[in-house]
């Protein structure tokens, strides 16, 4: 008999690539933190059997209803110039496969995480289900991003309306998902920010990207050089204000983030943009402290070494110069 949980699920989406090592390390980071939640992955069929690990439901994408939304979706016509085509697409197609999912299981709230986020504490988000005055959360970017790398869901009709508004949008020029957050807070439909970037009223913070980013360095692939570069700091208006930042372990083991012009907030998420997310949580913070206390050298802010990053410049460097061929978009995790 499986077990039943009271509370709404954590939701995990990994389609159209193999899971990769850090999001295998980051649900049982999650298994250890709430163990009373159930915690659900969705992943393409192909790769159904990667993740073996009891505790973790996992659903294959192919094995849910089928989704008139998600179809025409699809069929946009959306025209790129860059090269993550598919990275942009699949990012965004995620909350069509959430909303499939919420269907299927005749949901009206869940919790989604992007593989590379974690929620270090869901005891304000748990209080905030109990009330009916909000459809959507998630955490700002600065004033024209959102970010969906914690998404609560508390109304299964205001996330619809997120995804018309997707379809009603997506085909304009270089958008991406980021953006249609942004902008749709701004519809007052039922979307709002958590406490995050700019708007620091309460006692804590979710992280969008900018407290994970500047202690534990940003994806190799946005750098020049394939390390992940630490101490970045976002300059967009409305974007949190790093100064002179720290994160602490208080009396009662509560993870803090601190600066020198706010006082002391719980920390309840941390994007880890770089993707280095270790084996369990007693690791997690002890690199999260160990990073805070280091001192902000130039070897710190180069940061970690990436090797896959490296390896997908080598071979695209070996497709354009000596194949002749166009350019992958090519990712190894």
């Amino acid at each position: 008999m499986s077990k039943t949980y009271p509370q709404p699920p954590l939701v995990f989406v990994e389609t159209g690539r193999k899971p990769s090592k850090y999001l295998v390390n980051n649900l049982k980071i999650h298994r250890e933190i709430f163990p009373n939640r159930k915690i659900v992955l969705i992943v393409s069929d192909l790769y159904k059997y990667v993740v073996n690990n009891p505790d973790i439901e996992v659903i294959s994408e192919e094995s849910l209803p089928e989704s008139a939304t998600l179809n025409e979706f699809k069929s946009l016509n959306k025209t790129w110039t860059g090269l993550q085509k598919n990275y942009w697409s699949n990012t965004t197609k995620r909350f069509f496969i959430l909303d499939r999912y919420m269907q299927s299981q005749k949901l009206g709230k869940l919790i989604h995480l992007e593989s590379d986020c974690v929620l270090l504490d869901d005891s304000e988000i748990q209080n905030e289900f109990e009330k009916d005055n909000w459809g959507l959360r998630y955490p700002k970017q600065h004033a024209k991003y959102g970010c969906a790398s914690l998404l609560v869901i508390n109304k299964l009709n205001v996330f619809d309306l997120f995804l018309k508004y997707i379809l009603e949008n997506w085909e304009r020029s270089e958008i991406t998902d980021m953006d249609l957050l942004g902008e749709f807070v701004d519809l007052k439909t039922g979307a709002e920010y958590l406490p995050s970037a700019d708007l620091l009223a309460t006692t804590s913070i979710y992280d969008g990207v900018s407290i994970g980013r500047y202690f534990l360095g940003s994806d190799a692939r946005n750098c020049r050089l394939p390390f992940s570069g630490r101490g970045l700091k976002d300059q967009a208006e409305g974007a949190l204000k790093i100064v002179s930042p720290k994160i602490i372990l208080n009396l009662k083991n509560t993870i803090i983030y601190t600066d020198t012009y706010i006082p002391e907030l719980k920390l309840n998420s941390i994007h880890i943009h770089s993707k280095r997310i270790p084996k369990n949580y007693k690791l997690l913070v002890r690199m999260i402290l160990n990073d805070s206390k280091s001192k902000k050298s130039k070897l710190w802010r180069l940061g970690a070494f990436d090797n896959l990053v490296f390896l997908e410049r080598l071979i695209s460097f070996i497709y354009r110069r000596f194949l002749m061929n166009k350019s992958q978009d090519l990712r190894f995790r």
